[in-house]
């Protein structure tokens, strides 16, 4: 594995460091392309290279002239925005990775309801909608409660529920007025179009795994807790369901990687388990956001699923076998108010308590509040991720400890 180089695009956030960290270990250059190198990642990256890569002409062009220099043999990507950039040079540079039609499937949300449509794979009535016009259109179709949202974007942001039709109208206009490219850059992918489909009642899950050389590895499933604008406020793993529903589960995920077309890439299916039956909420061409796949699934199974999406993507053979069993969970502390945060409280004992592996602030004093549907994800204060025998201590402990903790928001 020496002197073989990685190419990351993008660092993004701090919680995502062990991603560097694992490549570094396997023995592989860590290269970086995007707009910034945090100076958290610097000591991990052996060359940075400046390009947006929301313009993935730049990016090419910027990546061709210094290939000679620094080659690389795999790109990957750990944020939704970006899996379409990593197809498009992995397709362009001829390594391991999704076709670029495959990687538009997994990043628009109405090519991903056709294509498993078009594959008879389970997934919730919808309609595409351009304008007001085509919502009302959709809606004498459809029956209420139903949900509007972006094609393009992700982090739950911008999906709004319209309980009768008498809502529409202002459900719509209150859509458009937030989902808009100069609030949010992730708004710019697909812009002005949207879904409407049928609310679906029921557990959310996500099933997490790598595809590889055209073969579905499973690591598990993940129980998932959402708010009233489907924004995740815990998440714990590995769920706590039948043996002949994971069975479903995961053949249903298999069914909708192949109806996608994915490969030599992670993906986060998440699904919701509904009176009548599983069906696809959303199928990401990458690993699951938020700590799950870097906390949650080494913690409570040893599967180090960051290091197999790596070795994928550079086209080594993989395994997910685990090592262990046990529970883990993720809880975070959501604010129900505006405004400012003055300080906290009972921090000391949260990291004193048993089960607790990690806790993190995420408002500062002197940052800002704001609630949804003014802006969508940032109500996250804090979190804190626990492990335990087994999913339900993991997440009674995960409770336990942020009842110890007061965030002052005035």
């Amino acid at each position: 594995m020496q002197n073989r180089s990685l190419l990351f695009v993008n660092t993004a956030q701090r919680n995502k460091i062990s991603t560097l960290q694992t490549a570094k270990d396997l023995g592989y250059n860590v290269l970086v392309v995007g707009t910034e190198l945090p100076e958290f990642a610097k000591p991990y990256v052996d060359q940075f290279f400046h390009a947006d890569p929301y313009n993935t002409d730049e990016v090419l062009d910027v990546l061709r002239k210094a290939y000679k220099e620094f080659p690389f043999h795999g790109v990957i990507t750990f944020w939704d925005r970006d899996v379409m950039p990593v197809a498009i040079i992995a397709n362009a540079f001829n390594l391991c990775g999704s076709t670029v039609d495959s990687a538009e499937k997994a990043r628009n949300k109405r090519r991903m309801r056709e294509s498993l449509k078009e594959r008879g794979v389970a997934h919730p009535r919808f309609h595409k909608i351009t304008c007001l016009e085509d919502a009302q259109q959709a809606a004498s179709k459809m029956d209420f409660p139903v949900i509007l949202k972006p094609v393009g974007a992700s982090s739950s942001k911008g999906i709004f529920k319209v309980e009768d039709p008498s809502q529409l109208e202002d459900t719509y206009h209150q859509m458009t007025a937030v989902v808009r490219p100069d609030l949010d850059t992730m708004y710019s992918f697909y812009s002005d179009e949207f879904l409407m489909e049928e609310f679906m009642e029921g557990q959310e899950v996500s099933v997490e795994g790598i595809v590889s050389h055209g073969e579905v590895y499973i690591a598990g499933i993940t129980e998932k807790w959402v708010d009233s604008y489907f924004g995740e406020y815990q998440h714990a793993f590995p769920a706590r369901l039948p043996a002949d529903l994971k069975e479903e589960l995961m053949q249903l995920t298999k069914d909708s990687v192949a109806a996608l077309g994915l490969d030599y890439c992670a993906f986060h299916t998440e699904i919701k388990i509904t009176p009548a039956g599983c069906k696809i909420v959303e199928v990401n061409g990458r690993l699951g956001g938020d700590f799950i796949n870097t906390h949650l699934v080494p913690l409570a199974t040893g599967i180090d699923i960051v290091r197999a999406n790596i070795l994928a993507v550079m086209g080594e053979d993989i395994s997910l076998a685990s090592t262990k069993m046990g529970g883990a969970c993720i809880r975070y502390l959501i604010a129900d108010r505006e405004g400012q945060v003055e300080g906290w409280e009972g921090i000391k004992e949260v990291l004193q308590m048993p089960g607790v592996v990690e806790f993190g602030v995420e408002k500062e004093a002197g940052s800002t509040v704001a609630l949804p549907p003014g802006k969508f994800y940032d109500t996250r204060l804090a979190y804190v991720v626990t492990s335990g025998e087994d999913t339900t201590q993991a997440i009674e402990l995960a409770e336990a400890a942020l009842e110890k903790v007061k965030c002052i928001i005035k």
